[in-house]
């Protein structure tokens, strides 16, 4: 029989793992080193706070302004000491190390019995979201590495009265910090030592100040922001599939860690009574994280507790049959293990590509400093990065002011027939480069291979090509007097 603590050794080893296995291959495979897209628009903005100080502005999108966040101050600081391309990868590493460091201690100053403390550590560390967090450069593994802090500060030990007053002083900054990212973890921070001390009396109260600073910085801070904010009205989707990794969900939880969530919920729900606060705001929790991505951090924390509970159950249960439990808790592990490995192979294979990279070079060097690029959202981080350039579109939606004028704009661009049409709309917009990728010819974008603009970019008064690679071509928007 394997030993808890061996298992636990062995799913630390495994997360180690999971967190080197992307950069390695891409590594491997000639292909930029760090993985995904929004980590390009963070080291971007790092690396200017580095050089130049905190920017009024965004300089990849002029037209929005720019706040400065804990997480692009802390990459900053890193990039200070040592050198942006070390920094995206040493960061998000040492947070998802540190992170799985608070849990084992949150776990034993909570007194969670081993055999469940295990389960959490192994549905903690399976999950596509780990992988997927602490591999990219991404806010959200800032937020749950404080949100770990912050459930360690709220943990029921005893406390002299000095150390009492250090833990209300950090749970206040940790609370802030958290509340400071955005409106759902400023909500979070708000509920979240309400529901440690519905479970656990001991829970210092005097900690509960901690909810009145989310809530200051809450109003204050991430509403006001959030309010002003226009949502693009064509990014909508179906939440529940954001948030499965199995359908598809980037960065989400495992279906399987779904189903042992709910197992965990109904198991506990026997303590109704003794708990009924904790259980109902849990439940409340696992909905919310279910039905919004924004809570996901703190979704893939109650998920952890509850699927890992619901593991250990089933393991300790008794059962008729000793194999049939063998292989229930085998096809469980594997099943949660085959969507982790699948969404880091993604992770891998996905962008940016090395042709991508290429593109931008070229841009950058054959394109004046004050050029626009119109591509794809998701490509707009990277080609920002690599050119220097200003883009038209990248994924931080929220914050370009008119950006369903500008997504129409796009379209109309993409997918227009007539070329006098087009003209005035890239004129007009200061468009000096189009940036057309593979994705974008077999489905994104077009279907068929001369579709609307694909068919326009003959037009040679209009149009020159300046770059063109097996998945990428970049395409250079003439002067309006070539066009008369």
């Amino acid at each position: 029989m394997i030993s808890v603590r061996l298992m636990r050794n062995m799913t630390l080893v495994l997360a180690v793992i999971l967190l080197i296995l992307p950069f390695a291959l891409r590594l491997s495979d000639d292909q930029p080193l760090m993985p995904g897209s929004e980590g390009y628009g963070h080291a971007r903005i790092a690396g200017l706070i580095a050089e130049e100080g905190i920017p009024a502005y965004d300089p990849a999108v002029p037209e929005r302004d720019y706040s400065a966040s804990v997480f692009d101050l802390l990459l900053a600081a890193f990039t200070m000491g040592i050198g942006i391309e070390a920094a995206v990868i040493l960061l998000p590493l040492l947070l998802g190390l540190g992170t799985l460091g608070l849990l084992l201690v949150v776990l034993r100053k909570w007194n969670v019995p081993r055999a469940v403390s295990l389960g959490i550590l192994v549905v903690f560390v399976i999950s596509p979201f780990f992988a997927d967090v602490f591999t990219q450069v991404v806010p959200t593994a800032l937020e749950l590495f404080l949100l770990m802090l912050f459930v360690l500060v709220l943990a029921p030990v005893q406390s002299s009265r000095s150390m009492l007053v250090i833990r209300v002083a950090g749970g206040m900054v940790l609370a802030g910090l958290i509340a400071s990212m955005g409106v759902m973890p400023a909500i979070i921070a708000i509920v979240l030592p309400f529901l440690a001390r519905s479970f656990n009396r001991k829970v210092p109260q005097p900690v509960l100040g901690a909810s009145v600073v989310a809530f200051i910085v809450l109003i204050s801070v991430a509403l006001p922001a959030y309010l002003q904010s226009e949502t693009p009205e064509f990014t909508k989707q179906m939440p529940v599939v954001q948030v499965i990794s199995d359908f598809s969900g980037a960065g989400g939880l495992s279906l399987f860690a779904w189903i042992l969530a709910i197992i965990g919920l109904i198991v506990l729900w026997r303590f109704k009574k003794k708990y009924y606060t904790g259980m109902i705001l849990t439940t409340i929790a696992l909905i919310g994280a279910m039905f919004l991505p924004s809570a996901l951090s703190f979704g893939h924390l109650v998920v952890s507790f509850l699927a890992g509970y619901a593991l250990a159950f089933l393991t300790t249960m008794r059962w008729s049959f000793d194999d049939i439990r063998f292989l229930t808790i085998l096809v469980i592990v594997c099943g949660l293990l085959f969507s982790t490995l699948t969404h880091t192979m993604a992770l891998v294979q996905g962008p940016p590509d090395r042709d991508l990279v290429e593109a931008a070079f070229v841009i950058k060097e054959q394109f004046p400093e004050d050029a626009t690029i119109l591509a794809l959202p998701s490509d707009g981080f990277a080609l920002a990065y690599w050119s220097g350039r200003q883009v038209f579109l990248d994924e931080w939606l929220d914050d370009i002011p008119g950006v369903n004028k500008r997504w129409h704009t796009a379209q109309s661009i993409w997918h227009s027939q007539e070329i006098m049409r087009v003209r005035p709309l890239l004129y007009d917009n200061s468009i000096d480069a189009l940036v057309i990728t593979k994705d974008m010819r077999q489905g994104k974008v077009w279907d068929l291979p001369e579709q609307d603009l694909l068919f326009l970019l003959r037009n040679s008064e209009t149009f020159k090509n300046a770059y063109n690679s097996s998945s990428v071509d970049v395409w250079r928007v003439l002067p309006s007097e070539n066009a008369q």
